[in-house]
């Protein structure tokens, strides 16, 4: 299992390393370095502190998604675990592998609780159906720079959220899954799974909690944005702060695929894409995009020193 975990992760950094290089290859890279020289260290500093809020908010909304279901832990706590699965983000497959990593470390404080999973889940749903509210409204309030396949993006991806909150809302969906874990001859695990449908299912009736889980994730999405378009007018890329609200989601959700580590590589390209649509020079948008996953890099480092104490005051307790 660890052996076919390396490949799988050797495989995917090395997707990400091609597409660097093809992106790279194809840019100008004396205009990637003079991009980047043109950023204010105050404009990075600013964005390190706006990802360091985002991260806070986005602890705030999981703890209040943790208590609808009588789960209360301190707000250190949790910031610590999230912070971890948020390191560990760098080196899985996809931006959503910490959270395999915030599971695992939850599920062990509720000693094995199913709504501690299940809170990850709704989490992430919000912060998606946040992420697709922000689109869809940018795309009604800037026509000059929406097109037919714009358009059909964001109205697919929407689509299919909503397709995912009506699959997991079911009562079919719960049948489904067992069925399918007997057919694999997992049924051992039916019962955690029931679990955890349940648990996911549960929070239909705690509305008031959904829908500040929901604010908060409007407000955390819309920061992210905001620090995305403060390094873009630090670098001088002169694009409508509306771009941002409508590209980001979609590439956040491109970044998502599971085809590199951390979203490398698939998040530049998609960036030079989709920025490349307004005129923006590929090595500047390069810049912007590297300069983002920078950012990324400092405050989830922060994760990897929270993991390390919590590692080592775990081993002292043992002793």
């Amino acid at each position: 299992m660890a052996a076919r975990a390396s490949r799988v992760f050797l495989a995917k950094a090395l997707v990400s390393l091609l597409l660097l290089a093809v992106l790279f290859w194809r840019v100008d890279r004396a205009a990637f370095l003079r991009s980047l020289q043109t950023l204010p260290a105050g404009v990075f500093l600013g964005g390190v502190a706006l990802y360091f809020l985002g991260y806070l908010i986005s602890t705030v909304r999981w703890r209040l998604l943790l208590e609808a279901e009588g789960i209360h832990l301190p707000l250190t706590r949790l910031t610590l675990v999230y912070f971890q699965g948020a390191f560990f983000n760098l080196f899985l497959p996809t931006l959503i592998g910490g959270d395999l990593v915030r599971g695992l470390s939850i599920y062990r404080l509720t000693e094995g609780h199913p709504a501690s999973l299940a809170s990850i889940l709704v989490d992430r749903l919000t912060g998606f159906a946040a992420l697709m509210g922000i689109a869809l409204v940018a795309l009604a309030a800037a026509p000059e720079i929406r097109d037919a396949q714009v358009t059909g993006l964001v109205l697919a991806a929407a689509a299919a959220l909503l397709l995912l909150v009506a699959i997991l809302a079911s009562a079919r969906f719960k049948r489904a899954a067992t069925g399918l874990l007997r057919l694999v001859r997992l049924g051992r695990f039916e019962a955690k799974l029931e679990g955890l449908v349940d648990a996911v299912q549960r929070y239909r009736s705690h509305r008031r909690s959904l829908v500040q889980a929901l604010a908060y994730s409007v407000l955390l999405q819309g920061l992210i944005i905001v620090t995305y378009a403060l390094v873009g007018r630090g670098m001088g890329l002169g694009v409508p702060v509306g771009s941002f609200f409508l590209y980001v989601p979609l590439i956040t959700l491109v970044a998502m695929l599971p085809v590199s580590v951390a979203g490398l590589g698939v998040r530049e390209g998609s960036v030079v894409y989709f920025f490349g649509r307004l005129g923006v020079d590929p090595a500047a948008a390069l810049s912007m995009s590297l300069v983002w996953f920078s950012l990324t890099v400092v405050v989830c480092g922060a994760g990897g020193l929270a993991f390390l104490a919590d590692s080592r005051a775990a081993k002292r307790r043992e002793d």
